[in-house]
């Protein structure tokens, strides 16, 4: 792993084919673990392995879809590999945003920006901007 400076803290997670497609590989990066998924369409998405609501492994849980909202009576399921659900509660965030599903709620898991370089996965640890 490789951190360029205190303030800008790019680590290299390693080669991206270590990282199976569409499953949550949980991993430690600098002093933090975090889930790192990567996508059939060169994206990554990172989270940190915390459950905003009661501090659970959230990278344990399922990497799934949701209900999605229709009309009375319907029930639809989609988004499939986009959904991170709780391990103990069942809360549901979006692993790209880190955002509630259909939900104005402001828990929100940490996501890290992501990406791949050169064959390898690269996070930004770095703290957040104000």
């Amino acid at each position: 792993m490789t951190t360029s400076s205190p303030a800008n803290q790019h680590i290299n997670l390693g080669p991206a084919e270590s990282f199976p497609v569409g499953r949550v590989r949980i991993v430690m990066a600098g002093p933090r673990e975090i889930g790192v998924v990567r996508r059939a369409d060169g994206r990554v998405d990172a989270v940190r392995n915390w459950c905003p609501h009661k501090g659970a492994p959230i990278c344990k849980g399922p990497l799934t879809g949701t209900m999605l909202p229709g009309e009375p009576g319907t029930l639809t399921w989609g988004r499939d590999g986009e959904i991170l659900r709780c391990p103990w509660h069942g809360f549901e965030f979006e692993i790209a945003t880190g955002a509630r599903s259909y939900s104005d709620s402001r828990m929100h898991l940490r996501v890290y920006p992501a990406r791949i370089e050169n064959g390898e996965i690269w996070v930004d640890l770095s703290p957040r901007r104000a």
